[in-house]
């Protein structure tokens, strides 16, 4: 896993053209769906009849995620185009967009807990929001690894 979070925190940097930029993000997303949907299985040990209850909840979810690391993304693409040029308005911007995408990212997290605790015992939703929310501080931790400060001006 560690491998696809650096190249996802590699793409900030890329000089490739549009459409390959575009596609080597594609093939990380994909590669870190199937990773993520590995985890998420191995560490529920559902049976048989529960996966098959929990899967639809979990693909809708990672439908949700999805968009929501779109968000992710742009914002990060806007914070290297402007990490050079940083000014306080755009700074008071990015700070307004990064904390509405946490919550955000907390609240997807919460909604379908609930979807799972409806379908599966609580203990199961409770667990699979501990993973999802380990999974994200992963990629939150390479991915502040990766990307810089924001620049002061004084």
């Amino acid at each position: 896993m560690r491998k696809i979070l650096a190249a996802l925190a590699l793409f900030v940097g890329l000089s490739a053209t549009a459409q390959n930029y575009n596609d080597l993000v594609e093939v990380v997303r994909s590669d870190m769906r199937t990773e993520h949907r590995a985890i998420v299985m191995s560490s529920l040990g559902l049976t048989e009849a529960q996966s098959a209850l929990f899967t639809p909840i979990f693909d809708e979810y990672s439908s949700a995620l999805k968009k929501h690391w779109d968000k992710r993304i742009q914002l990060i693409k806007d914070y290297a185009a402007k990490y050079e040029t940083m000014n306080d308005e755009a700074a008071a911007g990015f700070m307004k967009r990064m904390s509405s995408l946490e919550k955000e990212g907390m609240a997807l997290r919460e909604s379908y807990a609930k979807k799972v605790a409806k379908v599966l015992p609580t203990t199961v939703a409770a667990r699979w929001m501990q993973v999802e929310r380990r999974l994200n501080q992963v990629v939150e931790l390479q991915l502040a690894s990766e990307i810089p400060l924001m620049p002061t001006r004084r």
